[in-house]
Protein backbone atom coordinates (compact mmCIF):
# COMPACT_ATOMS: atom_id res chain seq x y z
CA UNK A 1 0.00 0.00 0.00
CA UNK A 2 1.30 3.80 -0.21
CA UNK A 3 2.41 4.74 2.81
CA UNK A 4 2.46 8.61 2.02
CA UNK A 5 0.33 10.63 4.46
CA UNK A 6 -0.80 14.20 4.12
CA UNK A 7 0.15 16.08 7.09
CA UNK A 8 -3.51 16.45 8.49
CA UNK A 9 -3.49 12.60 7.90
CA UNK A 10 -0.47 12.11 10.05
CA UNK A 11 -1.97 14.46 12.53
CA UNK A 12 -4.95 12.60 13.14
CA UNK A 13 -3.56 9.28 12.75
CA UNK A 14 -0.73 9.74 15.43
CA UNK A 15 -3.41 11.33 17.70
CA UNK A 16 -5.31 8.48 17.49
CA UNK A 17 -2.34 5.96 18.11
CA UNK A 18 -1.29 8.07 20.99
CA UNK A 19 -4.46 8.40 23.29
CA UNK A 20 -4.87 4.53 22.24
CA UNK A 21 -1.77 4.14 24.81
CA UNK A 22 -1.63 7.14 27.02
CA UNK A 23 -5.66 7.48 27.53
CA UNK A 24 -7.48 3.87 27.25
CA UNK A 25 -10.23 4.78 28.96
CA UNK A 26 -11.34 7.54 26.61
CA UNK A 27 -10.58 5.20 23.82
CA UNK A 28 -11.78 4.55 20.69
CA UNK A 29 -12.01 8.34 20.31
CA UNK A 30 -15.17 10.71 19.41
CA UNK A 31 -14.97 13.49 16.75
CA UNK A 32 -14.84 16.02 19.17
CA UNK A 33 -11.52 14.45 21.32
CA UNK A 34 -9.74 13.70 18.15
CA UNK A 35 -10.18 17.62 17.30
CA UNK A 36 -9.04 18.60 21.06
CA UNK A 37 -6.09 16.22 20.56
CA UNK A 38 -5.05 17.41 17.26
CA UNK A 39 -4.85 20.95 18.21
CA UNK A 40 -2.60 21.11 21.44
CA UNK A 41 -0.72 23.07 22.24
CA UNK A 42 1.65 20.81 23.74
CA UNK A 43 3.47 17.51 22.38
CA UNK A 44 2.29 18.77 18.85
CA UNK A 45 5.07 20.43 15.67
CA UNK A 46 3.47 22.33 14.23
CA UNK A 47 0.67 23.56 16.56
CA UNK A 48 -2.43 23.18 14.33
CA UNK A 49 -6.11 24.73 14.90
CA UNK A 50 -8.14 21.97 12.86
CA UNK A 51 -12.11 22.24 12.91
CA UNK A 52 -14.47 19.40 13.06
CA UNK A 53 -15.27 19.29 9.29
CA UNK A 54 -11.34 19.07 8.43
CA UNK A 55 -11.41 16.38 10.97
CA UNK A 56 -14.14 14.53 9.71
CA UNK A 57 -13.01 14.45 6.32
CA UNK A 58 -9.39 13.73 7.50
CA UNK A 59 -11.09 10.46 9.24
CA UNK A 60 -12.62 9.57 6.39
CA UNK A 61 -9.68 9.63 4.05
CA UNK A 62 -7.65 7.12 6.72
CA UNK A 63 -10.83 4.73 6.80
CA UNK A 64 -10.93 4.61 3.24
CA UNK A 65 -7.11 3.63 3.02
CA UNK A 66 -7.72 0.77 5.90
CA UNK A 67 -5.68 3.27 8.79
CA UNK A 68 -8.90 3.93 11.00
CA UNK A 69 -12.01 2.26 11.62
CA UNK A 70 -15.52 3.51 12.47
CA UNK A 71 -17.17 2.62 15.48
CA UNK A 72 -20.76 2.94 16.04
CA UNK A 73 -22.05 4.17 19.33
CA UNK A 74 -22.81 1.41 22.06
CA UNK A 75 -26.35 1.05 23.29
CA UNK A 76 -27.32 5.24 24.84
CA UNK A 77 -24.43 6.85 23.54
CA UNK A 78 -24.76 9.45 20.90
CA UNK A 79 -21.56 9.82 19.23
CA UNK A 80 -19.51 7.55 16.70
CA UNK A 81 -16.29 6.98 17.59
CA UNK A 82 -12.82 5.91 15.71
CA UNK A 83 -9.69 3.93 15.79
CA UNK A 84 -6.74 3.19 14.64
CA UNK A 85 -5.61 0.03 12.66
CA UNK A 86 -1.83 1.32 12.28
CA UNK A 87 -0.59 -1.78 14.14
CA UNK A 88 -2.47 -4.68 12.00
CA UNK A 89 -1.57 -2.79 9.08
CA UNK A 90 2.15 -1.73 9.96
CA UNK A 91 2.70 -4.30 11.97
CA UNK A 92 3.58 -2.05 15.17
CA UNK A 93 3.57 -3.24 18.48
CA UNK A 94 2.71 -0.91 21.81
CA UNK A 95 6.65 0.16 21.46
CA UNK A 96 6.58 0.99 18.06
CA UNK A 97 3.25 2.77 17.97
CA UNK A 98 4.48 5.43 20.92
CA UNK A 99 8.09 5.67 18.94
CA UNK A 100 5.86 6.16 15.71
CA UNK A 101 3.33 8.54 17.27
CA UNK A 102 5.97 10.65 18.46
CA UNK A 103 7.47 11.16 15.37
CA UNK A 104 3.91 11.61 13.33
CA UNK A 105 3.23 14.30 16.16
CA UNK A 106 6.43 16.17 16.51
CA UNK A 107 8.42 15.50 13.71
CA UNK A 108 12.16 13.96 13.61
CA UNK A 109 13.83 13.71 17.23
CA UNK A 110 17.01 12.43 18.80
CA UNK A 111 16.81 8.76 20.94
CA UNK A 112 17.15 11.15 24.03
CA UNK A 113 13.91 13.37 23.09
CA UNK A 114 12.53 9.97 22.18
CA UNK A 115 12.52 8.47 25.69
CA UNK A 116 11.92 11.41 27.31
CA UNK A 117 8.38 12.02 25.12
CA UNK A 118 7.55 8.48 24.86
CA UNK A 119 6.89 7.67 28.70
CA UNK A 120 3.41 8.90 28.96
CA UNK A 121 3.05 6.13 26.10
CA UNK A 122 5.42 3.74 27.17
CA UNK A 123 8.68 3.13 29.51
CA UNK A 124 11.09 2.35 27.76
CA UNK A 125 13.85 1.14 30.19
CA UNK A 126 16.89 3.03 28.07
CA UNK A 127 17.59 4.73 25.24
CA UNK A 128 19.89 1.72 23.98
CA UNK A 129 15.57 0.04 24.14
CA UNK A 130 14.71 3.07 21.97
CA UNK A 131 17.47 2.60 19.62
CA UNK A 132 17.03 -0.99 19.31
CA UNK A 133 13.28 -0.23 18.21
CA UNK A 134 14.59 1.93 15.97
CA UNK A 135 16.96 0.12 14.36
CA UNK A 136 13.46 -2.17 13.99
CA UNK A 137 11.65 -0.06 12.62
CA UNK A 138 14.73 1.34 9.99
CA UNK A 139 15.63 -2.39 9.11
CA UNK A 140 11.74 -3.18 8.04
CA UNK A 141 10.86 -3.46 4.36
CA UNK A 142 9.97 -0.67 3.52
CA UNK A 143 11.50 1.01 6.57
CA UNK A 144 9.76 2.99 8.49
CA UNK A 145 12.36 5.51 9.57
CA UNK A 146 16.13 6.55 9.10
CA UNK A 147 18.17 8.21 10.30
CA UNK A 148 19.05 12.24 9.11
CA UNK A 149 21.93 13.68 8.56
CA UNK A 150 24.15 14.85 11.91
CA UNK A 151 23.21 18.93 11.65
CA UNK A 152 25.92 21.35 12.37
CA UNK A 153 26.49 22.11 16.20
CA UNK A 154 24.59 19.23 17.11
CA UNK A 155 26.45 15.79 18.77
CA UNK A 156 23.44 13.40 18.64
CA UNK A 157 21.24 11.86 15.48
CA UNK A 158 17.75 13.29 14.38
CA UNK A 159 14.86 9.94 12.58
CA UNK A 160 12.67 10.46 11.05
CA UNK A 161 9.67 8.59 10.19
CA UNK A 162 9.33 7.71 6.15
CA UNK A 163 5.21 8.35 6.29
CA UNK A 164 5.88 11.81 4.35
CA UNK A 165 3.59 13.09 1.35
CA UNK A 166 6.19 13.11 -1.90
CA UNK A 167 8.37 16.03 -1.63
CA UNK A 168 7.28 17.57 1.65
CA UNK A 169 9.97 14.52 3.41
CA UNK A 170 12.62 16.26 5.25
CA UNK A 171 16.69 16.33 3.95
CA UNK A 172 17.62 12.61 2.99
CA UNK A 173 19.75 10.78 5.34
CA UNK A 174 22.55 9.33 4.26
CA UNK A 175 23.10 5.22 4.72
CA UNK A 176 20.91 4.32 7.38
CA UNK A 177 23.11 2.30 9.76
CA UNK A 178 20.74 -0.70 11.09
CA UNK A 179 20.25 -1.63 6.69
CA UNK A 180 22.34 -5.15 6.37
CA UNK A 181 25.30 -4.64 4.14
CA UNK A 182 25.01 -6.72 0.98
CA UNK A 183 27.63 -9.49 0.60
CA UNK A 184 29.88 -7.41 -1.53
CA UNK A 185 29.88 -4.17 0.78
CA UNK A 186 30.39 -6.60 3.91
CA UNK A 187 33.48 -7.47 2.61
CA UNK A 188 34.51 -3.85 1.17
CA UNK A 189 33.39 -3.03 4.82
CA UNK A 190 35.08 -5.68 7.03
CA UNK A 191 37.90 -3.87 7.80
CA UNK A 192 36.18 -0.67 9.07
CA UNK A 193 33.12 -2.10 10.40
CA UNK A 194 35.28 -4.39 12.78
CA UNK A 195 35.22 -1.78 15.50
CA UNK A 196 32.29 0.00 14.19
CA UNK A 197 30.86 0.32 17.70
CA UNK A 198 26.93 -1.03 17.67
CA UNK A 199 23.99 1.31 16.91
CA UNK A 200 22.92 1.19 20.56
CA UNK A 201 26.11 1.93 22.32
CA UNK A 202 26.51 4.96 19.80
CA UNK A 203 22.60 6.13 21.53
CA UNK A 204 24.16 5.81 24.62
CA UNK A 205 27.08 7.82 24.15
CA UNK A 206 24.62 10.46 22.86
CA UNK A 207 21.97 10.35 25.91
CA UNK A 208 25.22 10.30 28.05
CA UNK A 209 27.15 13.96 25.99
CA UNK A 210 23.27 15.58 26.20
CA UNK A 211 23.39 14.96 29.56
CA UNK A 212 26.68 16.43 30.58
CA UNK A 213 25.84 19.19 28.60
CA UNK A 214 22.72 20.19 30.58
CA UNK A 215 25.09 19.78 33.57
CA UNK A 216 28.10 21.88 32.19
CA UNK A 217 25.03 24.69 31.44
CA UNK A 218 23.94 24.64 35.11
CA UNK A 219 27.40 24.88 36.05
CA UNK A 220 27.89 27.73 34.00
CA UNK A 221 24.72 29.78 35.36
CA UNK A 222 25.74 28.65 39.15
CA UNK A 223 29.17 30.54 38.26
CA UNK A 224 27.73 33.57 36.76
CA UNK A 225 25.34 33.76 39.70
CA UNK A 226 28.36 33.44 41.96
CA UNK A 227 30.64 36.54 39.76
CA UNK A 228 27.75 38.56 39.92
CA UNK A 229 27.06 38.02 43.83
CA UNK A 230 31.01 38.57 44.28
CA UNK A 231 30.60 42.08 42.14
CA UNK A 232 27.52 43.48 44.03
CA UNK A 233 29.08 46.02 46.27
CA UNK A 234 26.43 45.81 48.76
CA UNK A 235 26.96 44.33 52.29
Amino acid sequence: MDMRLAPLERRVLGVLVEKALSGPDYYPMTVGAVVAGCNQKSNRDPVMELDEPAVLRTLEELRRRGLVQQVLPAPGARADRYRHLAGSVFGWGPKDCAVMAELLLRGPQSVGELKTRCARMYAFDSPEHVANVLEDLAGRTPPMVRALPRESGRTHVRYAHTLYAEGEEPAPAGRPPVEPPSAVDAVDAAPAATHAPPAAQIAALQSRVEALSGRMEEILRRLEALEARSADPRP
